[in-house]
């Protein structure tokens, strides 16, 4: 009763736009908290370079996130033990980047990173392939190229901190306490953008690549900058929206250039008109 109690807690919270779970590996003896110190501020962080930590991928290579530099890269940090919502979380990943219309291991890079030190890259591997039997066919192309990752418990408190991600691990409950949310880096390892909750919208997710990838031109078709364009990031919903008086500006400029073209095509056939009509009288 009451693991289900926390899950509940758990879920609640993540679907708040701006919400996260606090802690760095601190342990508590009840599920009793305050939510008030689960916000992330997100004006703290979003911008903010992250820290290069070492970590290990599921078959046991060392890497570290700078192997990753050159590509916006989305974070799923979760830990692998978990039976409740860290598998829903890459669920709905999984289902959104399927349908971006981008490419995982060419436009973008996905890692999902366990927190938790004592984490094994075989415990990666279990996970990764609980998640491509459960989703089977509604998975991303080269999911091959997803890296699941571990690391210690030391490098992870220094990454969280600093990216304001927050996690405490309930004693009573023997679960860890985290918040279910999409980190969005830049590629030189910025913070850029936190997506709450589970089964995000694919347009969410591939509008926030592209916001991610601002600046690397060239990088993406010019319809996504288009689409980045005409979409903004509410906080309040913790997605995006139809950016409207972008599409007014838009069409308002696209009806003046119409209409630009328009009367400098009558102008000039009415000059030809006239000019033809004056010939005859000159000679």
């Amino acid at each position: 009763m009451r693991a289900a109690t926390l899950f509940l807690s758990i879920v609640c919270l993540c679907l708040m736009p701006s919400s996260a779970v606090w802690g760095f590996g601190l342990a508590v003896d009840s599920t009793q908290f305050d939510p008030s110190v689960m916000k992330i501020k997100e004006d703290d962080y979003l911008g903010k370079k992250a820290p290069d930590i070492g970590m290990k991928d599921e078959k046991g290579n060392a890497i570290t996130l700078s192997s990753f530099a050159g590509k916006p890269y989305i974070l799923s940090i979760i830990y692998y033990k978990c039976g409740q919502s860290c598998p829903v979380l890459n669920e709905g990943l999984a289902a959104a980047l399927k349908d971006t219309n981008l490419r995982l291991g060419e436009d973008y890079n996905a890692i999902t990173l366990s927190f938790d030190g004592s984490d094994t890259p075989a415990e990666a591997i279990k996970f990764r392939k609980d998640l491509q039997i459960k989703m089977k066919t509604n998975l991303p192309e080269s999911f091959d190229k997803w890296v699941f990752a571990v690391t210690t418990d030391a490098e992870a408190k220094k990454f969280t901190e600093a990216i304001g991600y927050r996690y405490f691990y309930s004693q009573l409950d023997k679960v860890f306490v985290h918040p279910n949310v999409y980190i969005f880096m830049s590629p030189d390892g910025r913070v850029m953008r936190y997506l709450f909750g589970l089964y995000p919208l694919a347009m969410d997710v591939r509008l926030a690549i592209l916001e991610a990838a601002d600046g690397k031109v060239g990088k993406f078709p010019i319809v996504g900058k288009i689409a980045l364009a005409c979409y903004a990031y509410d906080t309040k919903i913790g997605g995006y929206k139809v950016n409207v008086f972008f599409v007014i500006e838009t069409l308002g400029f696209v009806f003046a250039l119409f209409t630009a073209v328009i009367v400098f095509f009558y102008a000039r056939n009415q000059k030809k008109k006239r000019r033809a009509e004056l010939r005859p009288l000159e000679n």
